[in-house]
Formats: C-alpha cells, structure tokens, sequence
C-alpha cells in the first residue's frame, strides 16, 4: 500500500463520513470482494450500533501494509488519478476504514496465505494500531466496528425509534441482496442478534444468483436480454 499523493487526494478524495449502518457494512463488502473473496459474512448486533462484523476469506492483509491499512489515503488500488480509467475494484481512495475508526470502536483481525496464524489488531480514531494480538481465525479478514456513532450522539438520536432500526435492516438486506445477484460465485450470510436473516450459497452465473435472490415465480416472468455495444462507454 502507498499513499496517494497530496494532488491525487485533492482530486479523489470524498471527505467520506459515515452516516449509517448501512454505509459502514458497504465500505466493508467491498473491501471483501476487492480481496478476492468468495465468502462473506455480516454479524449485526443491535441493529448495527452495538457491533458491525465482516468477516471474510479473502486473501487478508499483508504484514507490510498492516501499519496504514486504515489510515487515510492510503490504498494498494491505484498510484494516481489517471489510474481511474483502469479501474477494476470498488475502493480506491483510501478512505473506508479510516472513516469508520472516526465513529467506532475498530478491530481487525487479518491472515494471509503466507502467514502461520492470523493477527488481531485494534486500531484508534485515527487508523493506529493500538495493540496486537494472535487470533486463531483462518485466512482473510474480519472487521468489527463496536459502539458505531458513541462520540456522535445527534447521528445516534436519529435512530432513535424502533422503524427506524428495522429499516436500517432492511437497507443493509436489500444492499447484500443487490450484491448477491452482482457476485454469483461468492457467499453470502446476513445475520442480526444470532438469527440469520438473509442468505446466499456460491451459484455458477447471474441466473442461477437471481433464481436463489427473487424465487422461481419471479424468474419464470424474465427473458434474458444481451447487448454488446462497441463504444465500451458502459
């Protein structure tokens, strides 16, 4: 991972804070399926705002990069801006972690193919590494957020009514579900408070991912439509 240049992140850089649930467990997905991984697993407790947690098998965190892994504006995605016209991950500015360890508590435990045994780290608001740890987790990455918005009572306040919560759940289904169909090859699971809500097994393409996401019934009223159009613009 390098860090951008201070030109580049002028250019790119969102000013990205963290608004909700949802966006916390987006940021987090992504980051899975930009490291390959073909399992994904998002643990609610709470509605969110008393722990969030991604687990992942993907191809982990190299030790190098573990020191800046969640400080801003450091990303292993691209060296500038002109790489954008080449871009084939969902992150790319840096941000992501980063700006959740501003509105929670963060912990990461990390594993790469390489290495003996996975490594937790707890990280403070800026994307620190506090402390580390051995964890006994296998390949890939897990990232627990904890107390999300504990320093932001006012963000927390809008939250405050029980619909409100339950759409926050909906919000983040209708975000894995969008993923499902996007990522045939990849699994996932969605559980709140131990119950699991929503779930997705490895399919082979989009069609068999839209079967297990919207049912027969649904599917049996679809045609299968390709367009190839030679002005790649899309």
């Amino acid at each position: 991972m390098k860090q951008l240049p201070a030109a580049t992140v002028r250019l790119l850089s969102s000013s990205q804070i963290i608004t909700s649930v949802v966006s916390v467990v987006k940021e987090l997905i992504e980051n899975s399926l930009d490291a390959g991984a073909t399992s994904v697993e998002v643990k609610l407790e709470n509605y969110g705002f008393d722990k969030i947690e991604v687990r992942d098998n993907g191809e982990g965190i190299k030790a190098v990069d573990v020191p800046v892994m969640a400080v801003k504006y450091y990303t292993s995605k691209i060296n500038s801006h002109e790489d954008l016209e080449n871009l084939t991950t969902y992150g790319f500015r840096g941000e992501a972690l980063g700006s959740i360890c501003n509105v929670a508590e963060v912990v990461v435990t990390t594993r790469t193919a390489a290495d003996d045994f996975s490594t937790q780290y707890v990280l403070d608001g800026s994307g620190h590494i506090l402390s580390q740890k051995p964890s006994h987790l296998g390949q890939g990455t897990t990232v627990t957020a904890l107390k999300l918005f504990k320093n932001l009572p006012v963000r927390k306040q809008f939250y405050s009514t029980a619909k409100k919560c339950k759409d926050e759940l909906k919000n983040v289904q209708d975000l894995l579900i969008s993923y499902g169909v996007l990522k045939p090859g990849t699994r996932i699971v969605f559980v709140h408070n131990k119950a699991v809500i929503w779930q997705k097994s490895r399919v082979p393409d989009h069609r068999m991912a839209l079967m297990s996401v919207l049912g027969t019934a649904v599917m049996g009223n679809m045609m299968s439509v390709q367009h190839h159009c030679e002005e790649s613009q899309i």
